[in-house]
């Protein structure tokens, strides 16, 4: 599951919808490229970019060519970028009008009749509905794969009607939902850290941790996202797909096998026993302030002057399982942060008054693992001193040039009717469910407010303090860790 695998693929037409917005030319292009480069890529795969630009495919190339050469892992030669556009046509529609399809339907007769057919919906979750049903009115959705981005709906009740739509259309295992961060490297690594160290793997439980801390904290601020964030906030951004993915990976039960129903089933299994014991005290909401390098989030554009949406959130969390009885789970994510980092953070239980020993999986921008442990201080005495082990995955050249992107990896898995990097359904429902019920608990509440550009509020640390506990704040290679 760490890597990508080298394979025989069937010969697919990839159709991208959104094919002129970001994620196109910043991911997936770079992501079908750095395929090709390693020979991850079909021998028969065409990739149609749907936009409602005029451009004909040679002007779309030429558009495509300084993204690839700026967003690719992988050295863009002119050799190898040639050959790969070659693979890419533009085709120009409104994915809201029938008479695209009519056309597309002729396009794909024209270049691979027999193709397997991949659906990317670079869209809004608001087009996801139309396009499936325009694909069937068509004729174009039988025996097809669709990949759909997050957020899936904005909500519980959008999300089942999307989903109900689909699922009438594609059948479940035709249906793709990225959560991008479960694709990353390190996040990939979790399996093999915890399954596959004896020494990590039987001490892995509530008799031997003393809490878990997982953070996903951002420099940047809303930038040009206001009209969208303000309608979301950090806990639909960020917790309710990509932090509860983590968590549940972090925490499930080891899975009968490592097939996607198994990995699924482990992971809801963890969101079904998910629980804060006190929504007054264990969630806090914080709004980034104006600073000296930093204006306001409500003097943000397209943001509310009165906003009381959150793009800072904290909770405290618990799973009802042996496992992690009375285990804390603290999770926080928010922008405008003191520095850009995801990390997991296992905090073991003290020996003897000793320093806690202390394990970080660093997931970005640096990925690693980071182990803190206690040995006699060297001299007379007896004096027990806490030294830093780590692995810095990231740090080597080679290490990064064989690693692959994350899009690089969901792609792929895609190809190759692999569904272990995607979410099932029930977990997102579940998802959705519980973070419904903290937004319904704290309706009309007034985010605590903390400055740009530092740890965040004040209520964030009290959260640990309670318990005894602080957010462990790492110093890569360090020889001592300070709490």
């Amino acid at each position: 599951m760490n890597g990508i695998k080298k394979m025989h693929k069937d010969n697919h037409i990839v159709t991208i919808f959104g094919g002129t917005g970001d994620l196109t030319y910043r991911k997936l292009l770079p992501a079908f490229y750095n395929l090709k480069c390693t020979d991850n890529f079909p021998d028969h795969l065409h990739i149609v970019v749907i936009g409602r630009q005029p451009l004909t495919s040679e002007s779309y190339r030429d558009l495509a060519r300084p993204w690839l050469q700026e967003h690719s892992r992988i050295h863009v030669s002119d050799d190898h970028l040639d050959a790969f556009l070659n693979h890419v046509t533009y085709f120009e529609m409104t994915f809201t009008e029938d008479e695209g399809y009519e056309r597309l339907f002729t396009r794909f007769q024209d270049i691979d009749a027999d193709a397997k057919k991949l659906y990317y919906f670079a869209v809004a979750p608001s087009f996801f509905e139309i396009i499936a049903q325009k694909l069937e009115k068509h004729n174009l959705a039988k025996d097809s794969k669709i990949i759909i981005e997050k957020p899936f709906g904005n909500d519980l009740k959008s999300a089942e009607s999307i989903n109900d739509t689909l699922s009438n259309i594609f059948d479940e295992d035709h249906i793709y939902r990225i959560d991008h961060y479960v694709a990353k490297e390190m996040v990939q690594n979790i399996f093999t850290i915890r399954f596959a160290n004896e020494i990590f793997k039987n001490i892995w439980n509530a008799d031997n941790i003393a809490n878990i801390q997982i953070s996903a904290n951002e420099l940047v601020g809303v930038e040009n996202r206001g009209n969208y964030y303000d309608h979301t906030g950090a806990l639909k951004d960020m917790f309710q797909n990509h932090l509860l993915q983590i968590l549940s990976i972090v925490t499930m039960d080891k899975p009968e096998t490592m097939d996607a129903s198994s990995i699924h089933e482990a992971q809801e299994a963890i969101l079904d026993n998910l629980y804060i014991e006190n929504m007054d005290q264990d969630v806090i909401f914080g709004q980034y302030m104006q600073n000296q390098e930093s204006m306001s989030y409500r003097d943000e554009d397209k943001v509310d002057e009165q906003s009381q949406t959150e793009t800072f959130v904290a909770l405290k969390l618990g799973i009802q399982t042996p496992r992690w009885r009375n285990t804390p789970i603290y999770v926080r994510t928010g922008k405008r942060m003191h520095k850009r980092i995801t990390e997991v953070v296992v905090e073991f239980k003290r020996q003897d008054n000793a320093p806690a020993n202390v394990l970080i999986i660093k997931i970005q921008p640096e990925e690693g693992i980071y182990l803190r442990f206690n040995i006699k201080k060297p001299g007379q005495s007896h004096e027990t001193q806490s030294v830093l082990m780590d692995f810095c995955q990231s740090c080597d050249y080679e290490n990064r040039m064989n690693t692959p992107e994350a899009y690089e990896r969901l792609l792929n898995a895609a190809l190759e009717d692999d569904h272990s990097l995607f979410a099932s359904f029930n977990q997102v429902k579940r998802s959705w469910a519980f973070v419904e019920d903290i937004i319904q608990h704290h309706q009309g509440h007034e985010p605590e407010t903390y400055p740009a550009f530092t740890n965040g509020p004040k209520g964030s640390h009290d959260l640990l303090a309670r318990d005894g506990f602080t957010w462990i704040e790492e110093e890569i290679r360090n020889d001592a860790y300070e709490l």
